[in-house]
């Protein structure tokens, strides 16, 4: 190997380290061990995509690859509403969060990054008699 090929290399390691693909895999090592799988109850859920979007921003997670690394985490159920929903909008994180809290119940269709399932428990709760 010459002197001439060093810069060469460097150049197409770095290129390769800053690839989509590389990125994706890089950051789905950081939050493999971070974050746990979608739970099944509503209100749980609202508490688990914020947990997830504070995990992102302490990541520094770019906005393309969110929609990418959240997949693998979301239940069975949240997989099958996904497959239902046009492509087109499931390249975004937002656009998938505010999805699933509409067809979860968890939002109004007025305004769906108010989860509703706050005012339904509340709604829900009865007071005892002690």
């Amino acid at each position: 190997m010459n002197l001439k090929e060093v810069p060469a290399l460097k150049m197409i390691e770095k290129a390769s380290r800053e690839s989509p693909a590389a990125k994706i895999n890089i950051m789905g090592d950081a939050l493999r061990n971070t974050i746990r799988r979608m739970p099944t109850e509503g209100i749980d859920v609202v508490i688990w995509f914020v947990s997830v979007e504070k995990l992102f921003e302490q990541l520094s997670v770019s906005a393309e690859l969110q929609s990418i690394l959240i997949r693998p985490y979301f239940s069975e159920r949240a997989k099958m509403l996904l497959s239902k929903c046009d492509p087109t909008h499931t390249s975004l994180y937002e656009c998938i969060r505010i999805f699933l809290f509409q067809e979860l119940h968890l939002s109004t269709i007025s305004d769906p990054n108010i989860p509703s399932v706050y005012l339904d428990k509340f709604n829900a709760l009865v007071r005892d008699k002690d």
